[in-house]
């Protein structure tokens, strides 16, 4: 008997009685925290690894050396590839000034997996190079189309540049 009385109890309770209207009305507070799709987060973390590695070549190329916090955007053949350069141009005693810097990226391409991404890239620029300390009469222009290949990092929303290809 009792649990007949609760079970009324609890149905009236959730029919509303006493509305007025006869109708129950629920008033539910929905807060909209609308995440956006996997392929749009990891599209704008490709973004961000790119222009973060744009800084880590800009600096590589400034101070012949690779920064402590490359390895944030840059990992792989992409980061050996900076050493290697950097590393040459430290022996033969030359140093570049980048004057201005820009990445435009023209399109990314996510993996079915979510895994890895391949973009197309333009670097424009203009940069000084000096020679034993000695500034090169011209500043150089630079506008050079690549591909970007792009690894994700384990199971988070970030992406770090893999491989770098200039395209002719």
């Amino acid at each position: 008997m009792r649990i007949r009385l609760l079970t009324l109890a609890v149905c009236l309770f959730l029919a509303g009685c006493g509305g007025g209207s006869g109708h129950a009305t629920v008033a539910a507070t929905q807060t909209s925290t609308a995440q956006p799709s996997p392929a749009v987060a990891l599209e704008k973390a490709a973004r961000t690894a790119i222009e973060q590695n744009a800084k880590v070549s800009d600096y590589v190329l400034s101070n012949n050396a690779i920064p402590s916090w490359a390895s944030q955007s840059t990992a792989g053949p992409a980061l050996a590839g900076l050493r290697g350069s950097a590393a040459q141009r430290k022996a033969a005693k030359v140093r570049v000034r980048v004057l201005t810097s820009r990445v435009t990226i023209h399109s990314i391409q996510l993996n079915p997996s979510y895994l890895s991404a391949i973009a197309s890239i333009v670097d424009e620029g203009r940069v000084r190079v000096y020679k034993n300390g000695r500034p090169e009469r011209r500043t150089v222009a630079l506008n050079e189309p690549a591909q970007v290949t792009l690894h994700r990092v384990g199971n988070e929303m970030r992406f770090v540049v893999w491989k770098l290809t200039v395209v002719k």
